[in-house]
Order: structure tokens, then sequence, then C-alpha cells
């Protein structure tokens, strides 16, 4: 009894199919269809709570792969309509306007905006602020950050409204979000820094002290996705 049983295991074992390396070639297409289904939901999702800056982000990516080009993007009709507005009001020594990995970046020189040791915005600085807030508001998205960052030099400074140069800093950037939000840009994009000396601009080779103070006294405006 007991070997026919075991005889019996033994059929059973021989009735086994035996996979050999070409009949598991359908495990390679079953992942491939696996991964551009992930690949699928992943986009769905960075889309699905339609966050613009992720849209552009996107739409930036797919352009670029496709056609080895970046596209046009809200960012660089932020940058354009700067620009343009730089040239033709001849502010080239008083503001000026790049691409970063994040966004757009408009930086102010300190005696545009202010005079030394003061964080109120200068009368004759308010037309041009007002345009640059014009061309924030009509090219930028909703969804679109909009950061202010005081930065002051080096040198000290200790009143009775500014004990040092991170009240001043911070001021300063305070203000201009208030202007910003005086001209329609919504509080919910908005945000105010204050760094005071703490993040100089990179020196050049041949600039003096007095220059590269000149330089670090500045206003910077981000436009950045969330």
């Amino acid at each position: 009894m007991t070997e026919s049983v075991s005889n019996k295991h033994r059929s059973l074992r021989r009735r086994r199919p035996n996979f050999d390396d070409s009949s598991s070639s359908w495990l390679v297409t079953y992942s491939d269809a696996i991964t551009l289904l992930l690949a699928f939901f992943v986009m769905i999702l960075s889309v699905s709570d339609l966050n613009q800056g992720k849209v552009e982000a996107l739409k930036e990516g797919l352009s670029e792969m496709m056609t080895g080009e970046a596209p046009p993007t809200p960012f660089t009709d932020i940058k354009s309509g700067l620009e343009d507005l730089i040239e033709q009001q001849g502010l080239q020594d008083q503001v000026s306007v790049t691409l970063d990995a994040k966004g757009v970046k408009i930086e102010f020189a300190n005696v545009a905006l202010y005079q030394s040791g003061s964080a109120d915005i200068k009368t004759d600085a308010i037309p041009t602020l007002k345009e640059v807030t014009r061309v924030i508001r009509e090219t930028s998205h909703k969804t679109h950050m909009v950061e202010v960052e005081g930065h002051t030099d080096d040198v000290p400074i200790h009143t009775e409204k500014f004990p040092s140069n991170w009240e001043l800093s911070s001021v300063r950037a305070t203000n201009v979000v208030k202007y910003l939000l005086a001209q329609g840009i919504e509080k919910e994009r908005l945000k105010a820094a204050g760094y005071a000396d703490s993040r100089p601009k990179e020196n050049e080779a041949n600039a003096s002290i007095e220059q590269q103070r000149q330089g670090n006294r500045r206003v910077v405006v981000f436009v950045r996705r969330y």
C-alpha cells in the first residue's frame, strides 16, 4: 500500500509542467504594462488637484522630452513682460529679471526703492513698482506664489525704529508685500521675509567692499510655483 502511494506521488510530480526560460517571457510584457500603469496614475495624481504649477512642470517636461526644447510658459511670459518694461523705462540699473529653477527672480537695487536707513518706499519708486506689479498680476497664475525678500549690507544699524538689520530688511519686504496686496495680488499668494546681511550676493572678483555692500542692499521678488 505504501509503495502504491509513493508511486502515485512520483507520477503526479512527473505530470507538473516544466517552465523553461522562454515560457516566462510574458513577465516582461506584464512588468512593462504595470510600469506604464503606475506612470499613468502618477500623472493623474500630479494634476488631479488642478495645481497649475504642477501642470506647467508636467507640460515642460513632456515638451522638452519630445522636442528637446523648453516650451514657453507663464514664467517666460512674466520675464518677457518685465524685460520690455525695463527697456522701455530705462530701468536697467535699478531692476533686473532672470529665470531660476523655480520661477522668475526680480531684483530691485535698494536705491531704487528706499532711502538709506528707511523702509518707506520712495515716492518716485511707486510708478516703477506699480508697473512691475501690473505685469505680475496680468501674466502670473493664481497658484503662483509671490515671495518678497529684503536684504541689507553688513553695516550695523541701531535706531529706535530698527534695532538691527533684521528689522530693517523685514519691514522693507513687508512694505512691498503690502503694496502688492493693495494692487490686487491675493494675500494667499504673498510672502515676506527679511534676511538682513545673512545672504550676500556672490562677490565679484574686482568689486570693492563698498560695491559689494551696494549690491547686497536689495529687495528680491520671486514668482514661483506653490
